[in-house]
């Protein structure tokens, strides 16, 4: 019987019993198990499954053989394939019995041959010590046999074991002995594995710029012979390093290359590119993304009993879930973490996983908890002492120390502390950790030294705004601030101290959506993406929102597993187009800051501005009067504020319900109690401030929960707010002057879209009505009103009217939407616009409702429409009833028409509408974003 053709057979013959009959009607030699063992070692590094499929046969046909080499070897060949497909556990006793029989017949070498993969299915299960036993007795027979090639291998298999367990110089001298054996026999191949290993050794040591050259000659000698898998994982090792550097979207490019290399999520290498996206995740403050992948993979890596890795998800997971303060489950994904690194024998990172407990300690503490920080210092105390070898992991013991005893005022002991962090950090380019300990030693210098703490919070600002540019995606550089926040509202509280007003309010608003600053004014700069490489990201995109679409569209109803499959769908959606803007963009130049005299110089002269911003001392207003800036501090608590705006929300709510609870409360009654919350706001917000607003108009920058605040409608001893002034909001003032820059665009058409659903029978008139006004519109309504004619439509707007249902979404603010008549028009679909528009009305429910995440950005589907171009926004805090919003709308399209502002147009419709409804519930639902002095031809 010819090999070639028998393994062809038992390849493609499903049928066991078909199979048999062959093998007992074709009795095989030997030469068909080298032939099946050889696809195995063909197929291992390209295609498992198929590798595994050729070991499975192997041990299959082997009893039929009449040679006693057969058995061992399909033993041999069945394990290799359960080990390339990543099932250790199955794969321990096929070696075992192969090495066994090797060793009865004399077989020394073959049997040691099975022992290097062996090796490496033990060190996967966490069995270090039984791996690092059996690579050192490998070792010996290869060189027993002069076989120095096999035993340099094996040699960087063990310092691969030894780094895992810890010891770290016994690890570098086997890597290093493993390497010169292998420049000796001239082995390219050998060599660049020594390296990669390397690489990842000096890595974990700090030693980053001796890593990169590591690397780098390893991936040369790889891509110069078609190594694609080894490419792969060094690549994913590099990845760690850039993440380490604080280089985040180069980090998740080379992660998004390892993901197409690897095929597919079933490839058992593939789980590591996902655990190294976790922790890119958590670096970017993607705290769900990073907690719900960390989980999929412990549960993984415990199937596949691979304890190593299984402790580093667990880590994962814990740190994600401790970001977002829920501690008693992070704590014990951490406890659970530390006791397997300790069974596992690997006493770095058990230490490391110490210091992270440590830090849930401190957010206890935080809370008043004494003895949590005080726990919080002896375990970080504990667990830095054991971290010499880790140079940045003690410094982030050292720093959690520190920050434990700042808690307890203790600075003097603190800055010792962040003394030596700091100089342990020396040479290394950790920005992560420098940022974190220059904020701190800006608070060990308070209030002693001023000038050094103004130094310190500097640098930390510096450092992360640094990082923040580099990072290429939009919601990268949005989330990144979110736990780095306090160097600038400690700056802040600092320079207003110093009577320092400007300089407080410009840093506040270096705070404040300056990601969406930095994009709008660089989207003109922008480099266009690769055009083979975005027509098939394209492809995948349309294909990814069409399947989207239909699960959200469906019939039936939304139960736990379309849930699943529509996030599923969803994230599916979100990496494309991340993607594609990471393509479209490998990070932005850093924007020259635009202060205070460049705000004033586009800023209407009859203009107050008002700008809030939080500090751990409480809520500050900056308030400029022409020429005249003041910060002011006495205002009302976030506490009192929080409270008045929920009982806010609770009666506005009650009255979107109408029956029963008009029936229960009244209608009065429910106006009073509406007014009275409005009345308290007032109090808390304005009153302080001794605002002079008569004839003027009023820009409000909100900060945090105050982007809920419906600021016309506070009411005060003069009444409404509405009634002094014109309102409107902008993210930041360095918004508005980029909004108040922007020229006019040439005339062009009101194109309008009304989708009439349930809920809301007037949309078609709405926009019949508004059609009328205009002297040149283009309506969509019905079916009409799809995708499709939005996408080709909008960006020939001047006005860009929807008058359709409008969905926010605080699981996932970007995906917030507004229901076309065939699917949901998202913000992040209109990131891939680029409007001319004066105007963007969303005459929706809560289209201007946003989530500020870290440096107040605002997530939802105002930034989209913002990031589109629209330099005026107009949208809704709270769901508004269609028939009075048409009425509004007419109002508002009518005072366009004769030639009013925008502010001026929505305020005399909404005292208008107020005659009748004067609930504000009614009146007070939409609010103007950006620049409201424009007037717009229509």
């Amino acid at each position: 019987m010819h090999p070639e053709t028998a393994v062809q057979f038992l390849l493609t013959e499903p049928e066991p019993q078909a199979r048999a009959e062959y093998l007992a009607a074709h009795p095989p030699d030997i030469g068909l198990i080298e032939a099946l063992k050889a696809q195995v070692d063909r197929y291992k590094d390209t295609d498992s499954a198929l590798a595994l499929l050729a070991g499975e046969r192997a041990a299959e046909a082997a009893v039929y053989v009449d040679d006693p080499r057969a058995q061992p070897l399909g033993e041999w060949a069945l394990a290799l394939g359960l080990t390339v497909r990543g099932d250790f556990t199955a794969a321990i006793p096929h070696y075992e019995q192969a090495r066994a029989r090797f060793t009865a017949l004399g077989l020394n070498e073959e049997a040691a041959r099975a022992a290097v993969r062996q090796v490496q299915a033990l060190a996967m299960m966490g069995d270090l010590s039984g791996a690092r036993e059996l690579a050192e007795q490998t070792r010996e027979v290869f060189l027993r046999l002069g076989l120095l090639r096999d035993a340099a291998n094996v040699g960087i298999n063990l310092g691969i074991i030894l780094s895992r367990l810890g010891r770290i110089p016994e690890a570098e001298a086997a890597l290093r002995g493993a390497l010169e054996g292998l420049l000796a026999i001239g082995d390219e191949l050998g060599v660049a594995k020594a390296h990669s290993n390397l690489g990842q050794l000096y890595q974990q040591q700090d030693r980053l710029s001796e890593a990169v050259g590591e690397f780098e000659t390893a991936l040369e000698i790889f891509r110069r012979r078609g190594q694609v898998q080894l490419e792969a994982g060094t690549s994913l090792n590099l990845a760690l390093l850039y993440r380490k550097e604080g280089r985040l979207t180069v980090a998740l490019g080379l992660l998004d290359r390892v993901r197409q290399t690897y095929g597919d999520q079933a490839h058992p290498d593939a789980v590591f590119a996902g655990l190294e996206e976790a922790r890119t995740y958590l670096e970017l403050n993607l705290l769900d993304e990073a907690e719900r992948l960390a989980e999929e993979l412990v549960e993984t890596f415990a199937q596949r009993r691979m304890g190593l890795e299984q402790a580093e998800a667990l880590v994962v997971l814990g740190l994600a879930q401790a970001k977002a303060h829920r501690l008693g489950p992070a704590r014990a994904r951490l406890e659970q973490a530390e006791g397997l690194w300790k069974r596992l024998g690997n006493r770095l990172q058990a230490a490391l996983t110490g210091v992270y407990i440590a830090n849930l300690r401190l957010q206890e503490g935080r809370n008043g908890d004494w003895s949590a920080l005080e726990a919080a210092v002896l375990g970080s105390a504990r667990a830095a002492a054991d971290l010499t070898e880790m140079p940045s992991a003690k410094a982030l013991g050292l720093s959690i120390m520190a920050e434990s005893l700042l808690e307890m005022g203790n600075p003097s002991r603190a800055r010792l502390a962040l003394e030596e962090a700091t100089a342990l950090l020396s040479g290394l380019e950790v920005p992560g950790l420098q940022i974190r300990l220059e904020g701190l030693l800006g608070r060990a210098a308070l209030p002693a030294d001023p000038e050094a703490a103004e130094a310190h919070f500097k640098q930390a600002i510096a450092l992360l705004e640094g990082v923040r540019s580099g990072l290429g995606v939009d919601e990268f550089r949005t989330a990144y601030l979110g736990d780095k926040l306090d160097a600038y509202a400690n700056l802040v509280d600092l320079l207003l101290d110093a009577h320092r007003d400007v300089e407080a309010f410009e840093y506040a608003e270096r705070a404040k959506s300056r990601a969406l600053v930095e994009l709008l004014a660089a989207r003109g700069e922008q480099e266009e993406p690769q055009e083979a490489q975005n027509e098939r990201l394209e492809q995948e995109l349309a294909q990814a929102r069409s399947w989207l679409d239909r699960l959200l569209l469906a019939e039936g109803a939304f139960d736990r597993d379309r849930q699943a499959r529509v996030a599923e769908a969803e994230n599916r959606v979100l990496r494309l187009l991340r993607e594609l803007e990471r393509q479209g963009r490998s990070g932005l130049a850093p924007l020259s800051q635009i202060g205070l005299e460049e705000f004033q110089k586009v800023c209407p002269p009859d203009m107050v501005l008002l700008e809030y911003f939080s500090t751990a001392r409480g809520l500050v207003a900056f308030v400029l009067e022409g020429q005249a800036l003041r910060g002011v501090r006495e205002l009302g608590s976030l506490a009192e504020i929080t409270q008045a705006l929920e009982r806010l929300e609770f009666f506005l709510h009650r009255v979107a319900q109408g029956e029963p609870f008009a029936q229960i409360y009244g209608e009065e009654v429910l106006q009073a109690s509406v007014n009275e919350q409005l009345r308290a706001l007032h109090r808390l917000l304005l009153e302080p401030l001794n605002l002079s607003l008569e004839g003027r108009s009023l820009l409000v920058v909100p900060h945090g929960l105050l982007h809920r605040v419906p600021f016309a409608a506070l009411l005060g001893e003069r009444g409404y707010l509405l009634d002094q002034a014109e309102v409107s909001l902008a993210p930041s003032a360095a918004l508005y002057t980029l909004w108040r820059r922007r020229k006019g665009s040439p005339k062009g058409p009101l194109v309008a879209f009304g989708v009439p659903l349930e809920g809301l029978p007037q949309a078609t008139e709405e926009v019949e009505a508004i059609a009328r006004i205009a002297r040149q519109a283009h309506k969509f309504t019905g079916a009409a009103a799809s995708m499709g004619h939005f996408f080709d439509q909008a960006e020939t707007a001047q006005v860009l009217h929807l008058a359709t249902h409008g969905a926010f979404r605080p699981d996932n603010p970007m995906f917030s939407g507004l229901r076309l008549s065939d699917g949901w028009l998202t913000a992040r679909d209109l990131y891939r616009l680029r409007l001319r528009a004066e105007l963007v009305v969303l005459s929706a429910c809560e289209t201007g409702v946003s989530t500020p995440v870290g440096g107040d950005e605002l997530l939802g589907l105002a930034r989209g429409f913002l990031f589109a171009g629209a330099p005026c926004l107009v949208a809704s805090l709270w769901p508004v009833r269609d028939e009075v919003t048409a009425l509004l709308m007419a109002e508002f399209y009518r005072h366009l028409q004769a030639g009013a502002t925008v502010s001026s147009a929505l305020r005399t419709a909404q005292q208008t509408l107020r005659k009748a409804y004067p609930n504000p519930y009614y009146w007070a639902a939409f609010g103007i974003t950006g620049d409201a002095e424009r007037r717009v031809s229509i």
